[in-house]
């Protein structure tokens, strides 16, 4: 405290008036004295002249929830709104403002929001990062632990202190990832699915098409996995740089990942389909659920965001992706996991060939056919390789362990833990039964387990636990 100055908790409220004229008479007369001022005192009054707004927007904070809590707005004569009595006694906020402004008083006289309300009326918020924070929270209260939601609300007002709307409407996801409810995370990215869609293609130039895409999260990933590397700039013979347009080179990449494709026809790849980085603990990719309240909102980045796998390199990047995805991917696509323990050290699962060759899957090809799911005859060429019993829970890519499934129905098993396995019939033939219990997947594997380190034994397939 500088000397000569009175303790804050001391002032009366005619004193505080008081002072915030005189603080208004001092900001008026700045613009006239500014010529005495050297670069580092210009710098020093900028810097309290922040630090007096956020302090004054947290006081007219103060000011609404007090005067809302008293009943001030319908006594006035004639009765007013909370807004209309904003606007009345505000300059700035009769122009605009004045709703967000009674919207944040109204949040903060809710005892629940006592995280909420300390950093608005002290100014370390402003009024509009804590608007947006209220509308994150008010999407992700449903679906989190309530244990958690302080959790959550200390991480927004953290955020919401040095950083825009658009950075704290991107923790959402990290957020639900590590404090939702069980499957809360998953439900997104299946609700999203069904948002996915690509338009039929519509001529605006002549010999020029458009196509409007839409994919999840998992779907950009392999996208850009898939174009990456074709898209990136190519000399000419002569060395000449390359002066197609980013998005030129992405588009002609897509068209030549297709027409390898289709060059493919009815034979298996050559290679597999995509290469992706991610990283996830150990434990979110060997178990669905996880414990209430075991994540920090600001985790060890060595371990990454609990109950999520995190993309590493190119344009995805930090992007997260349920555990079921990855262990969907873990079938079938070149997915180069980075699996870390509780102390953050890359772990090693135990089993150097993870991915299905394509000797085997054409061996697949032949005996199943089509995807196995019940109901379905997707031809074998539109269908991965799944592990029956998932490679990160000791499964080996065995052709006992395996089954041919759609796209769709590949992520169905994995999002419903569904159980799959090889049997025999009375000719002989091998063919795979599913049981389309929710869950089935994990009581099987309970039913099995019997220890680490031990050998254990299914109907028709023998694997190692790691």
């Amino acid at each position: 405290m500088t000397e000569g100055t009175t303790p804050a908790a001391s002032l009366g409220y005619a004193e505080c008036v008081r002072r915030f004229e005189a603080a208004r008479e001092a900001a008026a007369a700045l613009s006239s004295v500014l010529w005495q001022a050297s670069g580092a005192d210009l710098a020093a009054g900028l810097e309290a002249l922040g630090e007096l707004s956020a302090a004054c927007e947290g006081a007219e904070a103060a000011v609404t929830v007090e005067a809302i809590d008293r009943g001030e707005p319908g006594c006035s004569s004639p009765p007013q709104t909370p807004r209309e009595w904003v606007v009345a006694h505000h300059r700035r906020y009769a122009v605009a403002g004045a709703s967000r402004l009674v919207e944040i008083a109204q949040a903060c006289r809710q005892p629940s929001n006592h995280i909420l309300r300390e950093a608005v009326v002290t100014g370390r918020v402003s009024v509009g990062a804590a608007q947006v924070a209220l509308k994150e929270m008010r999407l992700l209260a449903p679906h989190l632990n309530p244990d958690a939601v302080d959790t959550v609300w200390d991480a927004l007002m953290t955020l919401g202190e040095r950083h825009d709307a658009r950075t704290i409407r991107q923790l959402r996801e990290r957020l639900l990832a590590a404090h939702g409810l069980d499957d809360a995370f998953d439900d997104t990215e299946d609700k999203a699915r069904a948002g996915a869609a690509l338009s039929p293609g519509r001529q605006i130039a002549p010999g020029l098409y458009e196509y409007l895409l839409r994919v999840t999260r998992e779907g950009r990933a392999m996208l850009e996995a898939a174009i990456g590397p074709g898209s990136a700039p190519v000399p000419g013979p002569d060395g000449e740089p390359d002066e197609r347009p980013v998005a030129q080179r992405r588009a002609e990449a897509l068209v030549s990942v297709v027409g390898r494709a289709l060059t493919a026809g009815d034979r298996t790849w050559s290679s597999t389909k995509a290469q992706v980085f991610v990283g996830i603990a150990l434990a979110d990719l060997q178990t669905r659920h996880k414990a209430t309240g075991r994540g920090s909102a600001h985790a060890d980045a060595r371990l990454g965001v609990p109950g999520a796998g995190t993309l590493l390199g190119a344009l995805t990047s930090g992007d997260l992706v349920t555990p079921d995805t990855v262990r969907r991917w873990a079938c079938d696509a070149t997915i180069i996991p980075t699996v870390l323990n509780t102390c953050g050290e890359v772990v090693d699962l135990g089993r150097a060939t993870r991915l299905f060759t394509p000797a085997q899957v054409k061996r697949l090809w032949l005996r199943d056919r089509h995807c196995t799911y019940p109901g379905c005859d997707a031809p074998a060429a539109w269908t991965d390789a799944h592990h029956l019993t998932h490679w990160a829970d000791g499964g080996p890519s065995d052709l006992t362990n395996a089954a041919l499934l759609c796209q769709r129905h590949h992520t169905i098993v994995h999002s419903r833990r569904l159980h799959g396995r090889v049997t025999t019939n009375e000719h002989g033939r091998q063919h795979v039964t599913w049981d389309l219990t929710r869950g089935s997947y994990d009581a099987a594997l309970t039913g099995l387990d019997t220890g680490p380190g031990q050998r254990v034994s299914g109907d028709d397939t023998t694997w190692h636990r790691p």
